[in-house]
């Protein structure tokens, strides 16, 4: 049950959201470690392009969702539509996965679980640390003399801040901080009280940040870090963002006018050893001593920044996210209904014999009497091939017409001549209810996918004994010959020989006289047995002689039987 839920879960999760996280890890990596690398680009520009990747992971996301819910999603523009109506795919044999097997998706939805369980542990934690942040506030004297009062109401009007903001003079703050919310709250050390200058910038450097929101949008990168956080280059971002942002507010603090450089520099400087308290810092936007070394260097860097106007970076956002969502959509195959290359064809025009139109999309498409099940009954899977191991999906296309009657069936994919002519004599047997176009019945192009696989059990071969045994798909792996089979470490070569007495293995003919010397140049392992199976009808002396040649090799064990 728990292989199951896994399986189910993987299921349901692939397409809404591990593909479109690929897509995105594909397109958003060569943009951070450009952002990461290049020295070329204004902070301010480096602050919003690292903010706009993380912003795309959850928009693609639910771009990709939202899509998904158009009504006619399968004819969006950003996937072509189906060439021809395919029908479910059909398999012989068991269909469940056995009991006790691991498969990809089982690891799709351990993988699943394992992320939702980080994302929950990460989202507790920041609502702790919202608490934690509130309670903080609260406790917080916020009295402090007309003096400060009016500098602040100062430094606002001069820097364009809408927000009120309160100011906290505290004896345990060992660097400045903002603490962000509806009413942000500036915290700075005591000891700056006495040095009016050295405050002046502190301040200056907070209500940059409450100028350009940055509270708000630490929250909200902190909620999209906690929910993917099980995603390596989430985190790496998030971090990339934090010092871009201490950055690019440097900058603005710089741009004023009114602070000089050197004195801003050693301000930093004097904060850079010391650490705040982590209940405090939680929430807050304090100073980043890790990322000293950057900030100084960005502060005397003297090359041309790139998009330093507001126009500019601009354009560059507008571009940059759209290419991100829209590449998101559509790298993902999630949106509208999968199609596959092995369940389409080519879009061209198809004609039946009579030259009438043949219609490859209808508004009311040909229903199968009996449905699926009747289909499923018709399957047959012929005796040689499960006694030779043949295995595998057919691709069998066809035109309904206007009486419902299948016609014009041909194999585009195939396995092998036995399967497909089975798969081919399956289909031809069905009746369809008509497809109608504007209401009148019209032939319509179909394709159907018809899976072969073996039973759950042994080999195929004749036991000692001389019964039949069945043939196990999970146990036993065909090699691109398809006759070369492998069970705890034992090969089987099967060797087949038609009515007239001519010999197969695999898809290559074999002469009666190089019998052995090709049996012998597909063992490998130590451990092997042969297989001869022979059809109705064939030549008793060529029958004695292929035996003979296969009990002349150093085998394990050798069968000769007949294909039932």
């Amino acid at each position: 049950m728990i292989l199951d839920g896994l399986s189910a879960l993987g299921t349901a999760t692939i397409d809404p959201l591990w593909r479109p996280v690929l897509a995105w890890t594909a397109l958003a990596l060569p943009l951070w470690a450009l952002l990461r690398w290049t020295d070329r680009l204004h902070p301010n520009a480096e602050y919003r392009l690292s903010q706009l990747l993380l912003a795309a992971l959850p928009v693609g996301i639910a771009a990709v969702g939202v899509i998904e819910m158009l009504p006619d999603a399968s004819e969006s523009a950003l996937r072509p539509a189906r060439s021809v109506v395919a029908l479910p795919a059909i398999e012989t044999g068991p269909v469940s996965v056995p009991a006790g097997s691991w498969t990809w998706m089982h690891a799709v939805g351990l993988l699943t679980v394992g992320a939702l369980g980080i994302g929950l542990f990460r989202l507790g934690r920041l609502g702790l640390d919202v608490l934690v942040s509130s309670r903080v506030r609260r406790r917080l004297d916020t009295a402090v003399t007309p003096s400060l009062e009016a500098e602040v109401d100062r430094l606002q009007e001069r820097l364009g801040v809408r927000r009120s903001v309160q100011l906290c003079i505290s004896p345990d703050a060992t660097v400045p901080m903002t603490l962000g919310g509806r009413r942000p709250t500036v915290l700075v050390p005591e000891r700056l009280a006495a040095a009016p200058d050295k405050l002046r910038m502190t301040l200056r450097h907070e209500l940059v940040h409450v100028r350009r929101w940055d509270d708000c949008a630490q929250l909200l990168e902190r909620f999209v870090a906690a929910l993917f956080a099980a995603h390596p280059l989430v985190g790496r971002l998030r971090r990339q963002i934090g010092e871009a942002r201490e950055r690019a507010c440097d900058a603005a603090v710089l741009d004023d006018g009114e602070t000089p450089a050197g004195e801003y520099a050693r301000l930093l400087t004097a904060f850079a050893d010391r650490a705040s308290s982590p209940r405090r810092s939680a929430l807050s936007l304090s100073e980043s001593p890790s990322s000293l070394i950057d900030r100084l260097s960005a502060m005397r860097s003297s090359i041309p920044s790139f998009l330093t106007s507001r126009a500019a970076l601009g354009t560059a956002l507008v571009a940059v996210g759209l290419t991100l969502t829209l590449g998101v959509v559509a790298c993902s195959d999630s949106v509208g209904p999968s199609s596959s290359p092995e369940e389409a064809t080519e879009s061209s025009p198809s004609t039946a014999a009579d030259d009438d139109e043949v219609y490859m999309v209808v508004d009311d498409p040909p229903e199968l009497e009996g449905g699926m099940k009747a289909l499923q009954q018709s399957v047959e899977y012929p005796e040689v091939a499960r006694e030779a191991g043949l295995e595998g999906r057919v691709i069998v296309q066809f035109v309904v017409d206007e009486e419902g009657t299948v016609t014009n069936l041909r194999v585009t994919q195939g396995v092998d001549k036995v399967l497909d002519e089975a798969a081919i004599e399956a289909v031809e047997e069905q009746t369809f209810t008509p497809g109608r176009q504007d209401g009148e019945p019209r032939k319509v192009q179909m394709s159907l996918p018809v899976t072969f696989r073996l039973d759950d059990g042994s080999d195929g071969e004749a036991n000692e004994s001389g019964d039949d045994a069945t043939t196990s798909s999970a146990a036993s792996e065909a090699n691109s010959g398809g006759r070369l089979f492998e069970k705890a470490g034992i090969q089987r070569v099967r060797v087949l020989m038609n009515e007239e007495g001519r010999l197969l293995i695999g898809d290559e003919p074999v002469e009666m006289s190089s019998l052995t010397d090709a049996v012998r140049q597909r063992i490998t392992a130590d451990a092997a047995r042969a297989a001869l199976i022979y059809a109705d009808g064939a030549p008793g002396d060529r029958i004695d002689a292929a035996e003979a040649s296969l009990r002349a090799l150093d085998l394990q064990m050798v069968y000769i039987k007949p294909a039932a």
